[in-house]
């Protein structure tokens, strides 16, 4: 199984839910707090992917991508926005056509050894240049621009803020030794937790 092919099946998973799937599942109890709360979620997990992309735990941000894949899939459900339409505009980020984002972590890492011109359009490799820092901050300002677009309702700056927030992670995970598999493991085992992915605990009826 491929990353692409685990986040197509968590977004299955998560489009079920809201079309009437298990009553006490987190997914659940997040639709019925609304949009609001689903941005809340996302803007939080992303903060928390990146602090903890600054620390050595690796499984640690491994999982905090995680949470952050689920959570951006929540929103795109609720917000009726396709991953195909999100893997259209990563590609159209990417200059590439049809990849996975399998084979877009590659593309990413072979342009992250290319060498950096004045006119800036090796954008890749000035990231990486830059280092983990920029890359982080890129990370946190694309999840900015996809919580006004969700709040907006705007469907396609949705797909592209979507796109280039999964670009940003794609090169934290580079940056931080962290391949697709890794991942992929990750949202496998969550996916098959019953319930999908977490349940409700009673604190969260409060939050």
């Amino acid at each position: 199984m491929s990353m692409q092919s685990a986040l197509e099946a968590q977004y299955q998973v998560t489009l079920a839910r809201k079309q009437g799937g298990v009553e006490k599942s987190y997914t659940c109890h997040l639709y019925r707090a609304g949009l609001d709360k689903i941005l809340k979620k996302c803007g939080e997990e992303t903060f928390e992917a990146v602090i903890a992309a600054k620390g050595e735990d690796k499984a640690e941000t491994v999982g905090e991508i995680n949470d952050v894949l689920y959570h951006v899939t929540v929103l795109l459900c609720q917000q009726e926005v396709s991953l195909t339409e999100v893997m259209e505009a990563l590609n159209l980020r990417c200059q590439t056509q049809g990849q996975p984002v399998d084979e877009l972590y590659q593309v990413i890492a072979a342009r992250s050894r290319e060498e950096v011109t004045e006119d800036g359009s090796h954008y890749t490799a000035y990231l990486f240049l830059q280092g983990l820092d920029k890359i982080l901050k890129k990370v946190g300002e694309a999840c900015s621009l996809l919580l006004i677009a969700g709040k907006a309702g705007d469907r396609a700056a949705m797909a592209s803020e979507a796109a280039n927030l999964l670009y940003h992670m794609l090169a934290m995970m580079l940056a931080k030794g962290i391949t697709p598999a890794d991942v992929e493991a990750e949202l496998d085992c969550r996916s098959r937790k019953e319930g999908n992915l977490k349940q409700v605990h009673s604190t969260d009826q409060t939050t």
